[in-house]
């Protein structure tokens, strides 16, 4: 079978872009011919960040130049999704394929008479919707909002990262969709030593976004200021005055690592619990990484992180203070520490690669 694979922007580089990776390899490991429509990016360099070198060898590759807004900021959404709309839609109708796998926004699913299997977060332009007041707002958005229902008909089989997505597929455009959760990195874990002890350390992961909340990892760095905390992250463009800010800021007991999290694992087999801010996640890979390290969560509860972090693995809050006291009780109790440790690095291995490769390979089959 000949597969189409749809994800314009693997520059970003976030959880979007490993469901991509493992899309690719459910489809070659399952003999189906694959080709890959995106945007140039620098391959060796995105296989370098998420150790998968050789990844595009067995793959057709169909690219683009990169977008560059033509109008300046105004209408940045529409011009990105009329520009990459306009250069897939030349490719699907240059060659024949049998089906269409969108791994990333459902704005940059082209019209065409191929079945089409669309992998949902968030979208990201109904956050704005929600959380704005503003009526030029809403009213900006409004053919987007038409635009993007327009695209939810032409899709045949619709799969979520999270029963949190799902329902909101549900609410928002009245489809039913099928939760696949994304392929979590749990293997690059497995070689760390269990029995070191570990540190009065506290880590985050993530985009340095405001989206992803690092200020009040901050925050909650200045409530527990015995503990060492370390934010490990990317910058999106390599400058970030959101970052700068931060780094401003920080207390004492706050530093920042700039690296891939896959080469600043050692830090997660020494930190004793990992905290995430951001609110109303979709779902939370590098939540899942830490826990397949032994750390304990701590998460916002909201979104996706709920479905991972059950009670008997982890912590969830709502206010900071919240967040601190579950620190503090880390601290002074390794009894619980190392029982919920266990429970959490076992709870990650159902989110492996291979669990997702397989439903993958079965949604291709069945659909």
């Amino acid at each position: 079978m000949k597969v189409l694979l749809v994800h314009p922007r693997l520059s970003v580089k976030g959880g979007g872009e490993r469901v991509a990776i493992h899309s690719i390899l459910a489809a070659t490991k399952a003999g189906h011919e694959i080709t890959l429509v995106s945007e140039e990016f620098d391959e060796a360099s995105f296989e370098d960040f998420y150790g998968y070198n050789g990844l595009f060898e067995k793959v057709n590759r169909s690219y683009y130049p990169p977008f560059k807004p033509h109008l300046g900021p105004r209408a940045l959404l529409y011009q990105r999704i009329a520009y990459h709309r306009v250069r897939i839609k030349r490719i699907v109708s240059r060659y024949t394929y049998d089906i269409l796998l969108s791994t990333q926004d459902i704005g940059y699913v082209p019209s065409t008479r191929i079945p089409v299997i669309q992998y949902c977060y968030f979208p990201e332009y109904f956050s704005h919707l929600q959380s704005s007041t503003s009526p030029i707002w809403r009213l900006y958005y409004r053919p987007a909002s038409a635009y993007y229902r327009n695209r939810v008909r032409r899709v045949r089989v619709f799969l979520s990262v999270s029963d949190f997505t799902r329902e909101f597929v549900q609410r928002t455009w009245r489809r039913d969709s099928l939760t696949v959760y994304p392929p979590c990195p749990v293997e690059v874990y497995s070689q760390l030593d269990r029995m070191q002890p570990r540190e009065n350390l506290v880590v985050t992961v993530g985009r340095f976004v405001p989206e992803k909340r690092f200020h009040f990892f901050v925050e909650l760095a200045r409530m527990v200021p015995t503990t060492r905390f370390v934010a490990i992250g990317s910058l999106p463009d390599g400058t970030s005055a959101y970052f700068e800010q931060l780094r401003r800021t920080a207390p004492e007991n706050v530093s920042f690592v700039l690296l891939p999290l896959r080469k600043a694992k050692d830090l997660l087999g020494r930190a004793m619990a990992y905290v995430h801010c951001a609110k109303d996640e979709h779902f939370g890979i590098t939540i899942v990484e830490a826990m397949a390290a032994g750390c304990v969560p701590i998460v916002h509860d909201s979104g996706g992180p709920i479905e991972i972090v059950t009670n008997d693995v982890g912590f969830r809050w709502r206010e900071l203070p919240v967040a601190a006291r579950q620190i503090v009780k880390l601290t002074e109790n390794d009894q619980l520490r190392e029982k919920l440790s266990a429970a959490a690095s076992a709870r990650a291995q159902q989110f492996r690669p291979e669990v997702f490769e397989s439903e993958i390979a079965r949604v291709l089959r069945v659909s």
